[in-house]
């Protein structure tokens, strides 16, 4: 852990310019998509507010792999609904609660509730849900902004209830250019108010992509998420309106996450082909 912060501080005082080859989305201000520069330089990540009210800090964005999901797997060795915390190494303060569990199609979900400050120009994470696509870096979830006077101990509430949650997707190498695909399905995982103690918040379904001669379709449910009118456009992007957003990732079109928006019904989604 001491090792693992060290570095964190030499990645942000030596981070580069970002890398094209990371994209995503976010539903608000409070989240960005970017290649992270902190750790693993240039790998999938999030910007995240440094100052408490804030909105993302481009300045800081944390490798998901080498950053929180190291640190979870550090303190927790197997899958379930129990919790861990993580230590500063530096002074000893509990800066955050963690779980990870295992949902369908082998998706991987992390999650964390800020329970002090983190170190200087590092991201106030608040209640964060960090879910991976299985066999991609290809990355989904929630953010929410850190409870006043959070709990020291245990608790379940990552205060995704706050009028604040933000939906996001991001991951790497994205899809520049779309194969052809006739009835190509992917098994898609959908995150909505994720409930670490139950691992409750989490829907599933298959989606169908076809795309050919330009243009094409994506279909099917997740959840409650009917897909139908969602299009697909040739630079491996997709939507339906404003409600709708997401992007295919690998070369083949192997994998791809989104978020669904409409009023106050917000869901990060991400899956892998059949």
């Amino acid at each position: 852990m001491k090792k693992l912060l060290a570095l964190s501080l030499l990645s942000l005082a030596t981070s580069g310019a970002f890398a094209a080859d990371v994209t995503g989305g976010s539903s608000s201000a409070y989240v960005e998509a970017l290649p992270s520069n902190l750790l693993a330089p240039e790998t999938a990540g999030i910007a995240m507010p440094t100052t408490v009210g804030g909105i993302a800090d481009p300045a800081a964005v944390v490798s998901f792999q080498a950053g929180p999901i190291a640190q979870t797997n550090g303190v927790l060795s197997g899958y379930g609904t129990s919790s861990a915390h993580i230590t500063n190494p530096y002074n000893g303060v509990v800066t955050s609660e963690t779980w990870k569990n295992k949902v369908a199609y082998d998706t991987e979900v992390y999650a964390y509730r800020q329970i002090a400050a983190p170190s200087t120009g590092f991201p106030q994470f608040g209640g964060e849900v960090i879910a991976k696509v299985a066999g991609a870096e290809v990355y989904f979830g929630e953010w929410a902004p850190v409870k006043p006077d959070p709990l020291p101990g245990n608790s379940t509430d990552l205060n995704l209830g706050s009028a604040d949650r933000t939906v996001w997707y991001v991951g790497e190498n994205p899809t520049t250019s779309m194969p052809t695909l006739v009835n190509a399905k992917y098994n898609v995982v959908g995150l909505s108010q994720y409930a670490p103690g139950t691992a409750g918040g989490v829907t599933s379904g298959v989606l169908t992509a076809n795309y050919g001669s330009g243009s094409g379709t994506l279909t099917g449910t997740v959840g409650a998420i009917n897909f139908g009118g969602t299009t697909i456009a040739s630079n491996g992007s997709f939507s339906r309106t404003t409600q709708i957003k997401g992007q295919f990732y690998g070369a083949n079109a192997d994998a791809l996450a989104g978020i669904y928006v409409n009023g106050s019904t917000k869901v990060a989604f991400g899956g892998a082909k059949q």
